[in-house]
């Protein structure tokens, strides 16, 4: 490694952690409350983590080490542990160019910004440990003889623990025998297909016996327990087909317009990034199609993508470069300048006057985008996590038109690549670093956490307050460290029955915080009722209010 590339690594490591720095401090929000609370003992995480007994153990472990207050120092570390060995990993397979392009896509990206500070395995730690096993894989590939067994047995541990935090990652396992497989058809189909065989029996045998083992070590963990959560998802209960749409559009969103320079992968780009593409499609197949994941946090589990993205995504840039030796300075300065005026005319969008729309019914969102009626703010939120911002739909639509006209065009024209990779790039840059702001900040459209503060504060002057529903379950770390912490209420319309004998039999003894993001519709029950409630405290940041409601 030549000074200059230590230089750019450097600096963007240092990129990486500076960007993620304001998300630290980010209010819990759901599941992530819940998984820092039950991690307070062995025993309390045995009774919220449904999954492979690591998982326990890594959160138990991480609140211990760093507290409560900051665990959200746990993905970060990890997250950054990933940029390692994504820099290690794709250097070895392709360049230093390609691994510095991969390590920048990776640190800029909204989806990854997200994935590296969301309370949970899936967004950081699950991707470390799929580099690890791909770092160990090539070795193990690559290595003499006499070297071939250390790096096999790196592999089985890598892909052992990564089982043993979360049965998902058996695409990780899948994606390489499939990968070793086609790799080795050529010596022999039926040796290649023996040896696959043999080697997923021999692991399965060995994770199932891991598990039996410390299921014995460490009563807290039940098997039974990991097998019931995991069944859920096969059950037939009807898959809810919008709410996977909403969920992949929402995964579109957070990955930025980066995805699209795929567009120009070639027949040699998909041999030469094989291993990727498995991963990928196994990944979309599994989440997708195979298990019913519309009832669980799919923009979550959609995470799995974000690596193998930004790999490919980089290799796309790598092997287009060569086309800027037709572009002068003179040229390169008045293309950069030019993007930097499409990029800033498309930030002003977020500043147009904008509608809110409510959350449900969701089929009302799609028939104002097909509608054209694009002046609407879109809410984001998620299940793990993040507490909810608003971006211009706007600034969205416009952003991806512009970045896919610049891809197709210079998908048939390979003169205008160069133009269209500027575009794209800047054009990406800005639309990242405008959803990270707003996510941490909401200096554009609100910030859920500053009305959330100055509720929970008003909250916590009022001792006659003493039971507290919060909508969306937002707040509910902050006002169970109040003890006033009664519960919550999601406005999905199969809960609605439920939630009007909830309310009655609340009458008068609790009080609700209402942090209006997504937005109720008036005209539903909700807004109906709490029209009819009076107002102890309000607040506005932006876009965003909150109301604490007496009814």
């Amino acid at each position: 490694m030549n000074k200059n590339t230590k230089l750019i690594l450097a600096g963007l490591f240092l990129l990486f952690i500076i960007i993620r720095l304001p998300g630290l401090g980010l209010p819990y929000h759901q599941d992530e409350w819940k998984a820092v609370l039950a991690a307070a003992s062995m025993e309390d995480a045995g009774l919220l983590f449904a999954h492979p007994p690591l998982m326990q153990m890594l959160f138990v472990g991480g609140r211990a080490l760093f507290g409560e207050d900051s665990f959200r120092l746990v993905p970060l570390i990890f997250s950054v542990l990933s940029l390692v060995m994504l820099y290690l990993v794709v250097r070895r397979r392709f360049s230093s160019a390609t691994a510095l392009w991969s390590v920048f896509l990776a640190t800029i990206c909204f989806y990854n910004i997200w994935a590296s500070l969301m309370i949970d395995v899936d967004g950081a730690v699950l991707p470390f440990l799929f580099l690890v096993a791909v770092y160990c894989y090539d070795r193990y590939i690559s290595a003499e003889n006499h070297h071939q067994l250390k790096w096999l047995v790196s592999l089985s541990v890598a892909l052992l623990i990564g089982c043993l935090l979360k049965l998902s990652f058996i695409l990780v396992v899948d994606a390489l025998l499939f990968d070793y497989l086609i790799s080795r058809w050529r010596e022999g189909k039926w040796r290649g297909l023996a040896r696959v065989i043999s080697a997923g029996l021999g692991f399965g045998l060995i994770y199932v016996a891991l598990l039996y083992l410390i299921q014995w070590l460490y009563p807290a963990f039940s098997i039974s327990f990991m097998l019931g959560h995991a069944n859920q998802f096969t059950e037939d209960l009807g898959r809810n087909y919008t709410q996977i749409l909403i969920q992949v559009i929402k995964s579109v969103f957070y990955l930025s317009p980066l995805f699209l320079l795929l567009l120009w992968s070639s027949r040699r780009f998909f041999q030469k990034t094989r291993l990727f593409w498995i991963y990928l499609v196994f990944g979309l197949f599994f989440f997708l199609i195979l298990f019913d994941f519309s009832r669980g946090a799919l923009d979550k589990y959609l995470m799995f993508a974000i690596i193998p993205i930004s790999i490919l995504a980089a290799n796309v840039i790598t092997e287009n470069v060569y086309l800027f030796r037709n572009l002068n300075r003179q040229k390169f300065v008045l293309i950069s300048l030019a993007s930097l005026l499409v990029a800033g005319a498309l930030l002003a969008l977020n500043f147009f006057p904008q509608n809110i729309l409510s959350l449900y019914p969701k089929t009302a969102w799609f028939g104002v985008v097909f509608g054209g009626h694009w002046n609407f703010l879109n809410p984001f939120t998620g299940g793990s996590g993040p507490i909810g911002f608003y971006i211009s739909f706007l600034f969205i639509a416009v952003s991806f038109a512009i970045s896919f006209l610049a891809i197709i065009v210079g998908r048939f024209s390979k003169p205008f690549r160069p133009v269209a990779l500027i575009i794209v790039l800047v054009i990406c840059l800005a639309y990242n670093l405008v959803l990270a702001e707003e996510l941490f900040i909401g200096q554009i459209n609100g910030g859920a956490p500053t009305v959330l503060v100055s509720a929970v504060q008003f909250i916590a002057t009022k001792p006659e307050i003493k039971k507290v529903i919060t909508y969306n379950d937002i707040g509910n770390h902050e006002l169970s460290r109040l003890g006033k912490y009664a519960g919550r209420f999601y406005v999905a319309p199969q809960f609605e029955e439920g939630h009007k004998k909830f309310f009655a039999a609340q009458k008068d003894s609790a009080q609700f915080l209402v942090v209006d993001l997504p937005h109720l519709n008036p005209e539903s029950f909700y807004g109906i009722f709490f029209s009819k409630c009076r107002v102890l405290f309000q607040d506005a940041s932006g876009q965003v209010k909150a109301y604490l409601y007496s009814c």
